[in-house]
Order: structure tokens, then C-alpha cells, then sequence
């Protein structure tokens, strides 16, 4: 019976407690963990730095957004702990049910009046300050980590390896595009490509995906702002009070830094001249106040974020759970690497945050709920407690069955 076979995991895990296999607290991934913490810690002082004068001249309150970022921080540490408890075979089993849910929200976001336009994009829902697009991420990775679960050995058949994974894409990354967030699309396609290189999908089958390079054109074509954004990030100058306005205070910003920065709070491109400095551009803040140093630093702790992330993959003792801590780790990494490369200027804008540094509690909570998940697939299975689905789960389809 599958109740009774998903029940057997539960049992054998008591057993492997008797037999010396870590318990709850000791199965934490301590590197991770610290990763995680580093990064915390880091994030929310410099968005205090960053957001110090704003707050001063919106509210009259320097701390405004650093409180509310605790809040968000606080809540976020709380939606990581307890996803760091629950099975990851949940995950998987009910991923439909995640992916659907997270399709009817966006959908419901196209009615007039449920979302809240901020800037052209109708990204918030107007009762609850949270963005859906941020946890389709999580959705997708869910979904995929549960399809190439099933479907894995066929995957280097068209269909199996491209076709459904790309209808996926389609489907969610239209919907974050009809809400004018071109951004969130983008980091939800490079997120189902990487899961389906990992996935084994043959890398011809792959370059068939070259054409949505042309559709991505065709809607930056379609908005002037987005046509203004690339011949800004190509010549600044061009235009130095309006479209370049931003990049070249982040030029600024990070030259001033210089090596070891003016340390942190006396940076003066945040006060005023920098747009969007506790958000999109708080990278450029780390690199005014905390120098080369200070870039170099946090650009690590996200590549070690993401060596850290495979590792857990890799000692997955499922597929399952290979799929779900690649997703998740990717959910953290490519925004923040395409923040960075932004502030940098070596992409054009795309109005991304930077997970555990910009304000918003959309990014940050999503961001400590994926962390709870990669730190919950790495212990239960040093305890051997998150493959019960798996053991459950019907058997996968065989190539020459599927061929007849």
C-alpha cells in the first residue's frame, strides 16, 4: 500500500537514530547556515546605511525602512525554519499543486484592481504588500524538480527534455510579462534552462531554444522604456541626466569606493544621487562604503551560496532531492548575480533585488523560505527521512515503453 510505504521511511528513520545517524540539530548544515547568516548580517546593515537619509526625508524616521526590514527579516527566519521541517517529499508530491496555485495568482493579478502599479509594473497585489512573481520562482523550481524527478531518463527525447519544461516557462514567464516585469521572465528562463542542462537534456536540443532570444527583443521592442534602457547601459552619456542618470551614480559610487571604501555610512551617492539605493542599486552602496573589498566579499558569499547549494544536491540520496536543491539554490543566485552585474553595468537594468540586501519583504522572505528548503533536502538526508514519496511514487515511465 503506498500509505504504508510512505510510512516506512518514518520508521526507519527511528531506527537509524538508534544505529548513530545524526539527529535534527547535528543534520544542519553548518556551512550553509553560516553563508546564510553572513549574508543577513551583512544585508541588513548596509540597507541601513542606505536607506538612512531616505527615511529621514520621506517619514521623518532614519530607521524606517531598516525596522520594517527586520520585520521582514523576522518573518522570512521564521518561514525558513519551518520549511526546514517539513518533508521535502511534500514538495515534489504536491508540486502541481504549488504550480497551479501560483499560476491562479497570477492570473488573478490581470484582473483591474487586485494589483498595484509601482512604476509602470503592476508586480504588488494592492491588499498585501507581496509579490507573486518572487514566489513563482520557488513554484517552478518545485514543479521542474518534480517533472525531471519522473521524467528524468527520457529527457533526452525532444518532448520530455524541452517541450514540457519550455511550456512551463511559457506559461508563467507570459504572466510576469503581462505584468510588466520583464525582469522576473528572465530569471524565471534561465532558471528552467539551467534545471534542464542538469536535467540531461541534450545540448542540441537546447540550442532549439535560441529563438526566444528574438521574443525577448520583440518585448523590449515593445516598450520605449526598455529600448532606453539598453542604449543607456550601451553609452551613459549619451543621456546623463535621464537614462543614464542611474548607471553613471553607480559608476560613481563604485569608484569612490576605491579598495577598502569610506566605510560604511559615509557614503554620499546614497544620499539622493544614487536613485533607488536601498533597492536596485544597493550593490553600488556595498561598493562605495565597503570598497573592493566589500564586492568581492559579498560576491563570494553568493558564489559560495551557490558551491554550497550543488554540494547539497549532490548528497541528495534522491533525485527528487538533487532537482529541489538545485532549484532552490538557483532561485537565490541568478537574481543576485544579475543585481550585481547591473550595478555593474555589464547587463542593462532590469529592477531586480538583490536577495538579503534590498528592501522589500517579497524578496526576502522567498529568499529564506528557498534556504529553508535547501537546508532541509541537506539534513533529512543525512537522516534518511526525505525519500518517502520517492519510495511511494509510481515507477517512471521506461524509454522503449514510452517509444511503443
Amino acid at each position: 500500500m503506498a500509505g504504508e510505504e510512505r510510512a516506512a521511511p518514518a520508521a526507519a528513520a527511528g531506527s537509524g537514530r538508534a544505529a548513530g545517524r545524526p539527529g535534527l540539530l547535528r543534520s544542519v548544515d553548518t556551512h550553509m547556515l553560516a553563508i546564510f547568516i553572513l549574508l543577513l548580517g551583512l544585508g541588513t546593515t548596509t540597507l541601513l546605511s542606505a536607506s538612512y537619509a531616505l527615511g529621514n526625508f520621506e517619514v521623518n524616521d532614519p530607521y524606517h525602512y531598516y525596522y520594517e526590514q527586520l520585520w521582514h527579516l523576522l518573518v522570512g527566519l521564521g518561514v525558513a525554519a519551518g520549511l526546514f521541517l517539513v518533508p521535502y517529499w511534500v514538495w515534489i508530491r504536491y508540486a502541481w499543486l504549488w504550480g497551479l496555485v501560483a499560476v491562479g495568482v497570477l492570473v488573478i493579478m490581470l484582473i483591474p484592481g487586485v494589483a498595484r502599479e509601482v512604476k509602470g509594473a503592476s508586480r504588488w497585489l494592492a491588499f498585501i504588500p507581496f509579490q507573486p512573481s518572487e514566489a513563482a520562482k520557488l513554484a517552478v523550481a518545485i514543479v521542474l524538480a518534480r517533472y525531471f524527478s519522473f521524467y528524468g531518463e527520457l529527457s533526452r527525447r525532444f518532448w520530455y527534455g524541452v517541450g514540457a519544461p519550455l511550456l512551463i516557462m511559457v506559461i508563467f514567464g507570459g504572466l510576469i510579462v503581462a505584468e510588466r516585469d520583464l525582469g522576473g521572465a528572465v530569471v524565471i528562463g534561465i532558471i528552467v534552462v539551467l534545471m534542464m542542462v542538469a536535467g540531461g537534456v541534450r545540448t542540441a536540443h537546447l540550442a532549439c531554444l535560441s529563438p526566444l532570444v528574438l521574443v525577448v527583443n520583440e518585448l523590449v521592442a515593445t516598450f520605449g522604456y526598455r529600448i532606453s534602457r539598453i542604449t543607456s547601459w550601451d553609452d551613459p552619456w549619451q543621456d546623463p541626466t535621464k537614462t543614464g542618470y542611474n548607471i553613471i551614480h553607480s559608476f560613481y559610487a563604485f569608484a569612490s569606493g576605491g579598495w577598502h571604501g569610506v566605510w560604511p555610512g559615509n557614503g554620499q551617492q546614497k544620499m539622493f544621487f544614487l536613485p533607488e539605493s536601498h533597492t536596485d542599486y544597493i550593490f553600488a552602496v556595498v561598493g562605495e562604503e565597503m570598497g573592493l573589498v566589500g564586492v568581492c566579499a559579498v560576491s563570494l558569499l553568493f558564489l559560495a551560496l551557490a558551491w554550497r547549494g550543488m554540494m547539497t544536491a549532490r548528497s541528495a540520496k534522491t533525485v527528487s532531492g538533487f532537482h529541489l536543491a538545485l532549484g532552490m539554490t538557483l532561485c537565490v543566485v541568478v537574481p543576485a548575480f544579475i543585481n550585481m552585474c547591473v550595478a555593474l553595468s555589464i547587463i542593462p537594468a532590469k529592477g531586480l533585488p538583490l536577495p538579503f540586501f534590498s528592501y522589500g519583504g517579497s524578496s526576502m522572505v522567498v529568499s529564506c523560505a528557498a534556504m529553508g528548503i535547501i537546508l532541509g533536502v541537506y539534513s533529512q538526508s543525512l537522516r534518511d527521512t526525505g525519500n518517502a514519496y520517492v519510495k511511494a511514487a509510481p515507477a517512471r515511465p521506461r524509454a522503449g515503453a514510452a517509444a511503443r
